[in-house]
């Protein structure tokens, strides 16, 4: 279930601009570090670790996103 909500998710995000997925990043980011045991810099550097293994912004912010939801529920 959440692999195919993960790909929902990156489907979505793949529409929109290359500005607003870093902005989206970068406030998702705060929030999962706010609200999970993740720090911000965990998170940058997995962030950045995605993005050499070639994972896609949208991608990177469906994952995000996931942890959010997931904390959040």
């Amino acid at each position: 279930m959440k692999n195919r909500f993960t790909k929902y998710l990156t489907a979505q995000y793949e529409n929109l601009s290359d500005k607003d997925l870093t902005f989206r990043i970068k406030e998702t980011t705060k929030r999962v570090a706010q609200n999970t045991a993740f720090s911000k810099q965990v998170l940058d550097e997995v962030t950045t670790e995605m993005v050499q293994e070639g994972f896609s912004k949208a991608q990177i912010l469906a994952h995000l996103s996931m942890l959010d939801l997931e904390e959040r529920t």
